[in-house]
């Protein structure tokens, strides 16, 4: 039996079935048929959206039929942005393929992300290895930094945007931006604009930027957050089931120091706690709710309270660790609720920390409860001595300090030597700095731990004086501007004593002075000597002492180069070589483990060094022990590093 069929009809529909459109892409369902997470996961086995419920959300609007072109992701550290970004890429390559861009803050960084995350995706996720190949391959197709597709229609370029180079003279419809709070500018220009440029001319373009956030008026992130629809994480109370964000204002007013398994939120409408034991049930409800709705780009905010491998307890207990410490705060800040920090721009006022610290006030009113002590002497607690010194054209200033446990610290003495570090005379005079001794509370004389020298101004001369000691005892600094710059970090080159440079010998420094200057003005209005992070300063001091030591103020403009916003100390007073030498002697307690020591370290160098002991009080005070210009000029031969007292218990 024979069937008819209108040809026409035939025609029809086989067009139809030719022209139908594929179904939405969803990178949601991609990951769940395509990903499958390693040991080294907090989540091993295959990508679920039920794990981590603030995925599908993104995911949704990193897709290609979504309308948005930039979507930012600000959140805390180690959570899931660099997960969704392979998702992203990995999705995008699958659905509908094109070039692609992953940009880094370095090169450096591009490296290792390929190398440590890419590489393992691609060998874990079968579709990638369909899509690039089972392994990468020696041709010029497939290298750590550029990879295609195996049929070619798409391709992914990895760049530093610390390189302008790598920024030009491609296209991609859709790229990552990675760690944007830590670009800086490049030779070019502003790197995130040159990234940018990248994608500008596709109508379709899709964007993804995303970081743990850093300093708040200079941040990258920051700035992309506050510019979209800035959408917080919802959960309904387990009470009343007005929905609310998990916000660290919250978090913090029910934390108790003693009991720290009772943290919790509080419902802001009917006042009951939202418990950890609430947490799982909790998040597998909620939902973004945007603060800017009518934004044309999506920003997303996120912290490791909302995450499901993070308990509550431990973000709680963690905020007791550095509670009063500025530079951990913002760490916390940062990498725990994935927010930006802005730690003080200025200090106090001079004339509270002087009269502080002469127990007077400018009326010779006698302060009640506040602690003073003796110029040149050590106070108890004060355990390690380091010397920070400035280099001036006709002059050198020097600076003792001690530092001890919880972050403390004591201006011992200040002087200046009336001559150039490159004369005879100056090199002797910082010889007797190096064999000058201190009287403390208990009847022991103290000698230097360490000194550290500025270097960025005459530098050979600094160099040449510095050589004659061990680097144990002596390193040379320079600042580091940048709010990104480490607290002090290894240079990779030394400038010799004939101007020439070669490789670093474990002396020279650079120290972030930016940011120690802003966690050193965000402490220093403190008065209790109990207090965490206290700074000692003793009676006798003058006037200009204090001007100098406050003598900055933070200033954030817009850079005249890249047009993006930029932090830069200007100086309130004619003088600032007080405020400088502060920063260097704290680098040289930094490199003494004044940062990492242990409480055991700090209680066993206490009990060899703070006890009581009998001698002569004449002996103890003979001005002849510690005057400047006594002591005969005694150069020091670098020798074999031996353990220092300050070693004990520090960290490598």
């Amino acid at each position: 039996m024979s069937i008819l069929v209108d040809p026409r009809v035939l025609a029809l529909t086989v067009v139809e079935v030719a022209t139908k459109p594929p179904p939405p892409p969803d990178l949601v369902a991609w990951a769940e048929r395509n990903i499958v997470f390693g040991k080294e996961s907090p989540f091993p086995g295959p990508f679920s959206r039920n794990t981590i419920p603030q995925l599908q959300r993104i995911l949704e609007v990193l897709s290609p039929e979504h309308p948005t072109t930039v979507v930012s992701v600000r959140g805390a550290a180690q959570i899931f942005k660099t997960t969704v970004a392979q998702i992203f890429i990995g999705g995008r390559m699958d659905i509908d393929p094109c070039d692609m861009g992953y940009v880094h803050p370095s090169h450096d960084n591009a490296i290792r992300w390929a190398r440590r995350k890419w590489k393992v995706m691609r060998k874990q996720s079968p579709a990638l290895r369909r899509i690039f190949g089972e392994q990468r391959s020696r041709d010029s197709t497939d290298t750590t930094l550029y990879q295609e597709t195996r049929d070619g229609r798409g391709s992914l370029q990895i760049s530093g945007a610390n390189s302008p180079s790598s920024l030009s003279m491609v296209s991609w419809p859709a790229q990552v931006q990675d760690d944007l709070a830590k670009w800086a500018v490049n030779d070019a220009g502003d790197p995130e604009a040159q990234s940018d440029s990248r994608s500008g001319s596709f109508e379709w373009r899709k964007v993804l930027k995303i970081s743990t956030p850093l300093r708040d008026k200079t941040c990258r992130i920051t700035r992309n957050f506050k510019n979209g629809t800035q959408e917080w994480w919802h959960v309904p109370c387990p009470h009343c089931d007005c929905f609310q964000p998990l916000r660290w204002e919250n978090f913090s007013a029910n934390l108790d120091p003693d009991d720290v398994d009772s943290a919790h939120f509080t419902c802001v409408s009917c006042n009951e706690k939202i418990e950890r034991r609430h947490k799982r049930e909790l998040l597998r409800k909620g939902r973004f709710v945007a603060d800017n709705p009518r934004a044309r780009e999506i920003s997303i905010q996120a912290s490791r309270a909302e995450m499901p491998n993070y308990d509550w307890a431990e973000i709680a207990a963690q905020w007791f660790k550095v509670k009063g410490d500025p530079q951990a705060e913002q760490v916390y800040f940062n990498d725990w609720w994935g927010l930006p920090y802005e730690t003080a721009g200025e200090a106090p006022p001079w004339q509270s920390i002087r009269d502080r610290s002469n127990g007077v006030d400018e009326n010779g009113v006698i302060l009640e409860g506040v602690s003073t002590y003796e110029r040149g002497r050590v106070p108890a607690g004060g355990l390690l001595l380091c010397v920070g010194v400035d280099c001036q054209g006709d002059r050198i200033e020097v600076h003792y300090k001690a530092f001890g446990e919880h972050l403390k610290r004591w201006t011992i003495e200040y002087e200046v030597i009336p001559h150039f570090v490159g004369t005879d005379e100056g090199r002797e005079s910082l010889d007797r700095v190096m064999t000058r001794q201190f009287p403390d509370q208990f009847g022991n004389l103290r000698g230097i731990d360490m000194l550290a020298i500025d270097g960025n101004a005459y530098t050979k001369d600094v160099f040449a004086w510095a050589k004659r000691y061990s680097w144990t005892k002596v390193i040379v600094v320079r600042g580091a501007k940048s709010d990104m710059a480490p607290p002090i970090a290894l240079t990779k080159t030394e400038r010799k004593a004939d101007g020439s440079i070669r490789k670093t010998q474990k002396r020279f420094y650079n120290v972030g002075v930016s940011g120690l200057k802003s966690s050193f003005y965000e402490v220093l209005a403190r008065s209790d000597p109990l207090s965490r992070c206290y700074c000692g300063y003793p009676s006798g001091l003058d006037d200009e002492f204090y001007r100098q030591l406050t003598a900055e103020k933070r200033h954030v403009e817009k850079d005249k180069r890249s047009g993006f916003p930029r932090a830069f100390w200007r100086k309130e007073h004619d003088r600032n070589e007080v405020l400088d030498t502060e920063m260097y002697a704290e680098a040289a307690a930094i490199r003494c483990g004044w940062y990492s020591r242990t409480a055991e370290a700090w209680a066993a160098m206490r009990a060899i060094m703070e006890k009581i002991v009998e001698r002569d009080q004449s002996d103890l005070f003979d001005p002849s022990r510690d005057a400047i210009g006594a002591h005969q000029a005694r150069p020091v031969v670098a020798k074999p590093a031996k353990r220092k007292l300050w070693e004990i218990g520090a960290s490598k």
